[in-house]
């Protein structure tokens, strides 16, 4: 499946069900630790994390996203919505009790992760995060790495990383496997007492892959090592992206 090169209006329709099965999965073990009053979803799409947060009763919810994102599809109210650059940094009037950020730092560029996450630190003293490891691909994939690179940032602003979550719903299936894959607490040092459950959590090692992704992979090795072993496939898989890609150049 060839990874598309840009945002499409189905985008979020096609992964919608799966992020709110996945929200469901994940969010009543992170009230194990934290019971937020408020919430700031950075890189929002539609909303649908923090639609499932309202339906744990969390109502004071805002979600940041791009002007690519049609407003009149939000699981959300538009007032709980703000269209900003995140490539450009943002700035909040008061700290958030939860921030989240969850597969989205990929899809920005390698010169605003500094800046990113900087603006994250500053919005508040929890914040859940995860990003797409090299390999992974998705649509604008931009800058895939390893926790490492990341915790290495957030460490530059005074947070630090706890991995309580991960093992936790590793074996469960209504969860996608990027979500249990990348998924870490970062908590600013000055306050990480306030959160004993959280800092005193088990841990995995950083980079490990889960192994519905990697089955995943090895699937994609085999189909194409198969094509290229027959040329009359390999003649058929160019035609094919030749012709989608003038169909989709003449839609220009």
């Amino acid at each position: 499946m060839e990874t598309p090169k840009k945002y499409i209006d189905s985008f979020y329709d096609i992964h919608q069900e799966s992020t709110i099965n996945s929200a469901r999965g994940v969010i009543p073990v992170i009230c194990k630790y934290i019971t937020p009053s408020n919430i700031l979803d950075v890189g929002c799409g539609n909303g649908a994390w923090l639609k499932v947060w309202k339906e744990f009763g969390i109502n004071h919810v805002l979600g940041f996203d791009a002007e690519h994102i049609n407003t009149e599809e939000l699981l959300i109210n538009k007032n709980e919505f703000k269209c900003i650059d995140l490539n450009k940094g943002f700035i909040v009037e008061t700290k958030f009790d939860l921030v989240t950020c969850l597969e989205v730092a990929e899809h920005l560029t390698p010169e605003s992760s500094d800046l990113f996450v900087e603006s994250l630190c500053k919005s508040g003293n929890v914040i859940l995060f995860s990003a797409a490891i090299p390999g992974q691909e998705g649509t604008l994939h931009l800058n895939e790495q390893y926790p490492d690179y990341w915790v290495t940032l957030f460490a530059n602003n005074g947070f630090e990383v706890f991995d309580c979550i991960r093992f936790q719903i590793w074996n469960d299936d209504s969860i996608s496997p990027w979500y249990k894959q990348n998924i870490f607490f970062f908590l600013n040092k000055n306050t990480k007492n306030n959160y004993p459950e959280i800092s005193k959590g088990n841990s995995m090692p950083l980079k490990v892959i889960h192994p519905q992704l990697f089955e995943y992979k090895l699937a994609q090795v085999i189909h194409y090592k198969k094509n290229i072993k027959n040329p009359v496939a390999v003649f058929v898989y160019f035609i094919k992206k030749y012709l989608k890609g003038l169909i989709n150049f003449i839609k220009k």
